[in-house]
């Protein structure tokens, strides 16, 4: 980008942005659908390859409906037999502690965590097979040491724990604020704004359209929009993605007790539940899983429901008795967009050569932001760093069975 160009384009984005209509002197040479984990990190990425680029958000980044919102996310290693996933999660703890450092915040708590299991299942054994061929430090906690290690934690029913040091949490909502600040400070357009579905013509798609009228030409869009990809393609998308809701719990601590905060507790999962200790003061977090109940992310309310609260409850007062009777201090009902087999897609649109289709985060894409974001930039661009991946990120011919995944904890 010329000095000139990049200049023009700085001044028509600063009195752009979140205005009722944009008017840009100069195309984009990207447009950006969706501010959360794939397109805010795709957006900064192809901003500093040099690309003049628009990122387009219906509410926002970090906002409410966004399955990227909320205030916490995990981040760790362990994934089963996916070591794909496992070496993404390495390279994706040095770029957020590159971008830490860069942004001047915090975004990342290593906290661990335990995997705490009443059997070896195939996935455990797979998880420590993946960490001890990467070199990732773990560790088999017997529930003799777990008592001893974490008296706050009733291990009734737990046979041992997976631990895994360097697992963390990232602060959610808080990080996709500040890419979403190094975006605009570099030049980047942030819009406000509604995409309409685009219309099929031609090979190739030479604009998109803003509900209040606006229309967006660019050389390239990359469509990043988690759960709206369904109502953006509803041909393509037709039986690709499943929308479930999740209902998460943050309860009060004890007053003067520690033992249930960062850093006096790791992360936990088992079969049907997991959650953090208490960050920032937000609350110990309890999240239910195992059920597909389908959520509109426009229309639904997003109430906590009795029944799940209910659940943990129960939890609590089977796994952490002391906080059985600690009062709800804070909730949130969000939502994944689960594709057929779990895995990201990331492909070229079928009819159009130049739009990109980038979503299916499934519950583990946060994590990968700063990677995948690095990754989808440079596949859009003609520089795909690992073209092996290409099949695995593809939109699948199989549609979505929910009752596929009613029970057991998927990714998070």
């Amino acid at each position: 980008m010329t000095r000139i160009a990049r200049r023009t384009f700085i001044k028509t984005a600063a009195a752009g942005i979140m205005g009722p209509r944009v008017v840009v002197a100069q195309s984009p040479d990207f447009v950006v659908v969706g501010a959360g984990a794939f397109g805010a990190w795709t957006a900064l990425h192809l901003l500093e390859l040099g690309h003049r680029v628009a990122l387009v958000d219906a509410y926002g980044p970090g906002n409410s409906r966004a399955s990227s919102g909320g205030e916490t996310r995990q981040i760790r290693v362990g994934y089963g037999d996916q070591e794909l996933y496992s070496r993404w999660v390495l390279k994706a703890f040095d770029r957020w502690r590159e971008r830490e450092e860069e942004f001047g915040q915090r975004l990342l708590f290593e906290t661990g965590r335990l995997q705490l299991a009443a059997e070896w299942s195939d996935s455990l054994k797979a998880t420590l097979r993946v960490l001890e061929k990467l070199g990732v430090a773990c560790e088999v906690v017997s529930t003799e040491e777990l008592a001893k290690r974490y008296p706050q934690m009733r291990p009734e029913g737990v046979s041992f724990a997976l631990f895994e040091p360097s697992a963390a949490v990232l602060r959610a909502r808080f990080a996709l604020m500040r890419v979403a600040d190094a975006f605009q400070k570099k030049g980047g357009q942030l819009i406000l704004g509604r995409v309409e579905p685009p219309r099929v013509s031609g090979a190739r798609l030479e604009s998109i359209r803003l509900t209040n009228g606006t229309s967006l030409p660019a050389s390239t869009y990359v469509f990043a929009c988690g759960p709206w990809l369904a109502q953006m393609f509803p041909e393509t998308m037709k039986g690709k993605l499943f929308v479930p809701r999740r209902d998460v719990f943050f309860f009060g601590t004890p007053p003067g007790d520690d033992r249930f905060t960062y850093p006096n507790l790791p992360n936990y999962s088992e079969s049907a539940y997991y959650g953090f200790p208490s960050i920032d003061g937000r609350g110990f977090k309890v999240c239910p899983v195992g059920e597909m109940t389908p959520f509109d992310p426009d229309r639904d309310e997003r109430a906590p429901s009795a029944y799940q609260l209910q659940r943990a409850r129960a939890y609590l007062a089977e796994r952490f008795p002391a906080l059985a009777n600690q009062p709800l201090v804070e909730s949130r009902v969000c939502q994944l967009e689960m594709s057929v087999d779990e895995h990201f897609i990331i492909q070229k649109h079928p009819s159009w050569s130049n739009a990109w289709i980038a979503g299916g985060g499934s519950g583990h894409g946060f994590k990968h932001g700063p990677v995948l974001g690095e990754y989808i930039a440079r596949r859009a661009t003609g520089a795909d760093p690992e073209p092996e991946l290409e099949s695995i990120f593809r939109i699948k011919s199989a549609t979505f069975d929910p009752s596929v995944y009613e029970s057991g904890a998927r990714k998070h």
